[in-house]
């Protein structure tokens, strides 16, 4: 039966238990502890789950693999048809809901719809890994569920590439905190990172570049004469793909346009307004090479995003549209023929026009784009959502024009901002993103209508990395801020 309008209940039974932790993050709407009660059990050594759907085994599945990742045994998966295990079924207005109940007999029952119970079982892993050192037996009675829909972190590997176990590792993150959207950010001017059958030149071209930058050092510039390259296959991204569904993540990829497509134009540069041959950008900002906004080019990107479409079942797709620089469009003939027979204002005009036909095409394979908040210049396409980064502006226009909105924030949501002094800290981008601010963020403007406000989806953190070339340094500047985001997005402002 479906998981959405079935709530189900697995069982857990533990025999001597071992254990008294009180702290899950994010904390659950509801959560009474009682150390030593009657019904109480001790959370130490966990013997066996029992569910009584089919469906349920996979959660089960998956916590056993995160129980084994902490240094715990994997525990025995048996249906549950004993009857000193009590079976509840339970309607929940939100699918992610859940609530954990210790009952007579040694047993804590999770009860929720498919989503809901894996999160229970997060917190579940939360409570055994701090009561570790800790042998009190404890009464459990938690009821929660999230105050957002999109709980998000984003990362980026096109400055730097990061293998594929370790985005196996960073969702994992994301699951325990309860996060449910992967912002994948796999194109820009600094390398291409996704296999596109169609067009081999992509990863064989745009996924390399000859060096990087030294430090900040633009004027004069300064490389390091180490070649960086790296992409993900198909079969990768798939893989990853199932991943992240068990873990209910849902994958939301980022395929940069009509700017930040340097390293798409260095493997075809006949889709530019010059049509010369370029290079992937070996230094950090933006390129003024956009991609030309005639019929071709259009076509290239669709041809790119159908394969997208096949490999990733978000309902968004995220097509970037910021920082676009003008340059080459005020210089390139064909551009403004488009402006003058669309009677388009002006260049701007010309990113909407741009990004209203990817709009279209993407609403009519049954999908939803979403785009910086830059892709309101010169009007928002009718179906596009909008992620605002530069301040809460873009949301909240989007949100008044009845849009859907993610909101990023750079003051509150930049995780590639220095979070400490300064002389102490690896080099970042700049700024001061620490820990306490992460955590006063409020995604919900107050001055929208209650009716505006239904738009703001919710909020991610967003971790670029121009200065994070290694996996220990992206788990440094990510936690524990992203504990803290976690929070504001699960919790909510009420508690």
């Amino acid at each position: 039966m479906h998981s959405k309008i079935i709530s189900t209940l697995i069982a857990i039974l533990f025999f001597c238990l071992n254990t008294a932790a009180q702290t899950i993050i994010p904390a659950p709407q509801l959560q009474i502890i009682y150390p030593e009660k009657s019904k109480s059990s001790n959370l130490a050594n966990l013997s066996c789950i029992y569910a009584e759907y089919v469906s349920l085994q996979d959660e089960a599945a998956v916590f056993n693999e995160f129980l084994v990742k902490m240094n715990y045994p994997a525990l025995e998966i048996k249906s549950a048809s004993h009857d000193m295990i009590k079976l509840v079924l339970k309607n929940t207005k939100n699918e992610d809901e859940y609530s954990i109940q210790t009952k007579e007999n040694n047993i804590i029952e999770i009860t929720g719809s498919k989503s809901g119970v894996f999160y229970g079982l997060m917190s579940m892993l939360q409570l055994i890994h701090q009561s570790k050192s800790n042998g009190t037996s404890m009464s459990l009675n938690i009821i929660d569920g999230p105050a957002y829909k999109w709980r998000g972190m984003h990362l980026d590997v096109s400055r730097h590439f990061f293998p594929k176990e370790f985005v196996k590792k960073y969702i994992d993150i994301l699951a325990l905190h309860k996060m449910n959207t992967f912002h994948w950010h796999l194109t820009d001017d600094q390398g291409w990172r996704i296999e596109i059958k169609k067009y081999p030149l992509l990863t064989q071209l745009g996924s390399k570049r000859k060096e990087t930058m030294v430090a900040k050092n633009f004027e004069p510039y300064i490389g390091d004469g180490k070649p960086v390259e790296g992409f993900y296959t198909q079969e990768d991204i798939k893989e990853i793909v199932k991943y992240a569904t068990q873990r209910h993540i849902n994958i939301v990829p980022e395929i940069e346009m009509p700017g930040h497509a340097l390293a798409a134009l260095t493997a075809y540069p006949q889709f530019s307004c010059k049509k010369l041959p370029l290079d992937v950008l070996t230094k950090w900002g933006v390129s003024d090479d956009v991609l030309c906004t005639n019929d071709s080019s259009v076509r290239f990107v669709e041809d790119i995003l159908d394969e997208v479409l096949e490999l990733f079942p978000s309902k968004y797709i995220h097509i970037g549209g910021d920082e676009v620089p003008k340059v080459r469009w005020k210089e390139c003939p064909v551009c403004q023929k488009i402006i003058k027979d669309n009677k388009l204002k002006d260049e701007h005009g010309l990113q909407s026009y741009f990004i209203k036909k990817i709009d279209a095409y993407v609403t009519a394979k049954g999908r939803s784009i979403i785009g910086w908040d830059e892709i309101l210049e010169g009007g928002l396409a009718p179906n596009a959502a909008v992620m605002s980064w530069r301040g809460e502006e873009g949301g909240i226009a989007a949100a008044k024009q009845k849009h859907n909105v993610v909101m990023t924030p750079g003051a509150y949501c930049y995780f590639d901002h220095y979070q400490g002094n300064k002389n102490t800290e690896p080099l970042s981008i700049g700024g001061f993103t620490d820990l306490e601010k992460v955590y006063s963020y409020e995604p919900t403007p107050a001055s929208l209508s209650a009716n505006e406000k239904k738009y703001i989806m919710g909020a991610q953190a967003n971790v670029w990395t121009e200065y994070i070339p290694t996996t220990e340094h992206v788990e440094y500047m990510a936690l524990p801020r992203m504990c803290a985001l976690a929070e504001v997005l699960w919790t909510g402002a009420k508690k």
